[in-house]
């Protein structure tokens, strides 16, 4: 098999995948021969993203979905094993910001960003994991960030939620090894994504806020979802 088929009918499952990494992971699936469901809650850019990537039928399924609904994941994940009777792939990227330091942060927010940001990882994989152990194999790739690991400023629940995802993965590595099942985190830093277009627009200077970062940056440049799409590939 051709490196460019590596992923050759592949049942893949990827959330978040209507922008930013989650869309750049699931293209690049899909063109390497996977056939991708793509889970989102915004099931109108899903559309959109399939229709402006031109890719072939049946390679990239649009599945309107909300991870943070134990309800919504197990429909989804329902529909693709009566559709395609098992999962390969399982990419839990779907996330979102909190930018809210403690004396402003509610206990709902805290809520919303656990449910969206780690409940979902245990939802999403706790639904693949029986079918990974009868065929004793799967692998899951969850995508944490480098703030799981150092912190930041005023966003204590995000922190928390990425360094709970490093956690889990690891633990479900060690879960999984006797079944052939492999698990892994990526920790991304700065990518030039949707979600960062919002942080540096809250800010009084986005230009200069986004100056100042790429000037951090060794290659000159913010990360792209491409390029974090090409590590989980590997």
């Amino acid at each position: 098999m051709g490196v460019a088929l590596r992923f050759d009918s592949k049942v893949c499952i990827v959330t978040g995948a209507a922008n930013g990494i989650g869309l750049g992971v699931a293209t690049a699936l899909a063109r390497t021969g996977g056939v991708v469901y793509a889970l989102d809650v915004d099931a109108a850019g899903l559309e959109r993203a399939r229709d402006e990537l031109a890719i072939a039928a049946g390679k990239y399924v649009p599945v309107g979905c909300d991870v943070a609904s134990a309800t919504d994941i197990e429909i989804a994940v329902g529909r693709v094993l009566a559709e395609r009777g098992h999962v390969d792939v399982l990419v839990n990227n779907a996330g979102i910001n909190m930018a809210k330091r403690l004396g402003e942060l509610e206990a709902r927010d805290w809520d919303r960003v656990f449910d969206t940001n780690v409940k979902s990882v245990y939802a999403m994989s706790r639904a693949v994991w029986p079918g990974f152990q009868t065929r004793r194999r799967g692998v899951i790739v969850n995508v944490a960030s480098i703030m799981g690991q150092v912190g930041g400023i005023s966003s204590p629940a995000y922190c928390a939620t990425k360094a709970a995802i490093i956690m889990f993965s690891r633990c479900l590595a060690k879960d999984g090894a006797g079944y052939g099942i492999r698990v892994n985190c990526v920790c991304p830093g700065y990518i030039d994504t949707p979600i960062m277009d919002r942080v540096l627009a809250s800010m009084p200077d986005p230009a200069g806020a986004r100056a100042e970062l790429v000037a951090r940056m060794p290659l000159g440049r913010m990360g792209t979802p491409a390029d974090i799409a090409a590590g989980i590939l590997f």
